[in-house]
């Protein structure tokens, strides 16, 4: 079947498919987010990873699944404030939808081994229609498809920006 990361990639996929429930281990996570978040030597986009890897640094699944969980955590978080500062619900959305989007790019370009990137981006290739996960139009035609209108489009997209496949988070024992 493969290495042990193949191995947890595909068992991590068969459990979303089936439909798996979250579990503990949040607490730890939301106090180790602040010192995640601030650590400077971890990557904050894309380009910023692939430097860093180009250089020889190197993270273990875990750690590069702690710092996306943390960054999306942080989106409710940043939704609170938008709102306080009297941002319209779509621009909440474009915002939290761009840092999810972005977390996403940055752990992967973070993952040492390409065969796992490309089983992700089939999954999200075959899911929605491209490589990099869902995009804005397609996460905007999802909510309408499922009779929302208005605001209430946004504020699914706001939602579902912080929700993260609970099965990978799980077999990493996060």
């Amino acid at each position: 079947m493969g290495s042990p990361s193949r191995r947890r990639l595909v068992l991590a996929s068969a459990l979303f498919w089936l439909g798996c429930s979250r579990t503990g281990g949040e607490a730890e996570l939301a106090a180790r987010c602040p010192a995640v978040l601030a650590d400077a030597s971890l990557p904050t986009t894309p380009s910023g990873a692939a430097e860093a890897r180009a250089a020889g640094r190197r993270w273990d699944d875990r750690a590069i699944r702690e710092l996306y969980l943390c960054r999306v955590r942080r989106i409710g978080t940043e939704d609170e404030a938008h709102r306080a500062a009297g941002l319209d619900a779509e621009t909440r959305a474009r915002r939290a939808f761009e840092t999810r989007h972005g977390a996403r790019l940055t752990a992967r370009a973070m993952m040492a081994d390409a065969a796992e990137v490309a089983a992700l981006e089939a999954r999200d290739r075959a899911k929605y229609g491209a490589p990099d996960g869902p995009s804005w139009d397609w996460l905007v035609e999802r909510a309408r498809d499922r009779g929302l209108s208005g605001d209430a489009v946004y504020l699914s997209i706001v939602e579902s920006a912080q929700k993260t496949n609970e099965a990978v988070d799980q077999s990493l024992g996060l």
